[in-house]
């Protein structure tokens, strides 16, 4: 996480990090006449103490998923989000507009788009804080084009309110960019689960409900046998994308 517009604190910080390097390092110019160069970086995200759950309902992620697999070319969509509190955000539902599209780039003209926006009800537009794409069979990293466009409707949102970008792939990959503009902190994939509604629990929930009914049947010879890690009696989630469900063994970590 980092602050979307730059704090005063955080100026502070990268200040006094850039004069403690430059007094040691000044001490090496007054001694060594071959050190004629000072560099200096700073980092100013870090991990989010809080990690921020974005919570699908099943008629949002199949339709999502379904998207993904079935068009080979890219594909963009909108989603209806309700914001429970900072750190909970639920996308109930999906919409898409009319779209030109290649095996890499989505292109849709201003007519469609104002035509589109103007469709929905008012309580749809009201929720109108997420967008996604897929990136097909090629890494979920956002290109040039997909930060710009992130920059273009964070700035055009002023200084309230909250978006939600993800970048989709077929390998089951997922890229998520959080901007929440009312507490000025940007969110990426690191610091974001990503779980799936079931009713009003998650699909992990009902998996450990069964555990008790599926029970490992053991294999001979005992050699070629690995015992299985005992399973905690902890909440499982999800551990896959669009199209396929290896397994479940651990939270879904994006």
């Amino acid at each position: 996480m980092k602050p979307i517009i730059m704090t005063k604190e955080a100026e502070e910080k990268v200040l006094k990090s850039f004069f403690e390097k430059f007094r040691k390092q000044w001490e090496n110019f007054k001694t060594n006449m071959n050190d004629t160069k000072f560099t200096f970086s700073a980092e100013i995200a870090e991990p989010a103490k809080e990690k921020v759950t974005i919570l699908f309902s099943q008629q949002a992620y199949l339709r999502m998923m379904m998207l993904v697999d079935y068009y080979d070319s890219e594909v963009a969509w909108y989603g209806l989000v309700d914001k429970i509190d900072d750190k909970l955000y639920r996308v109930y539902d999906i919409k898409i507009c009319k779209q030109y599209v290649t095996g890499s780039k989505v292109d849709t003209e201003d007519e469609d788009t104002l035509e589109f926006f103007n469709s929905l009800t008012d309580e749809e537009a009201v929720h109108m804080h997420f967008q996604a794409h897929s990136h097909v069979n090629m890494s979920t990293t956002a290109s040039g084009i997909d930060l710009q466009n992130q920059t273009d409707v964070i700035r055009n949102m002023g200084s309230t309110g909250f978006y939600i970008f993800q970048i989709w792939n077929k390998s089951g990959d997922i890229n998520t960019y959080l901007y929440d503009l009312d507490n000025n902190v940007f969110y990426d994939k690191k610091d974001v689960y990503v779980e799936i509604e079931d009713d009003m629990k998650t699909i992990g929930d009902f998996l450990l409900s069964t555990e008790a009914l599926v029970i490992d049947k053991k294999i001979s010879p005992v050699n070629q046998y690995t015992k299985p890690k005992e399973k905690k009696n902890e909440k499982y989630e999800p551990s896959y994308l669009p199209g396929y469900i290896p397994y479940y063994n651990e939270r879904w970590d994006y």
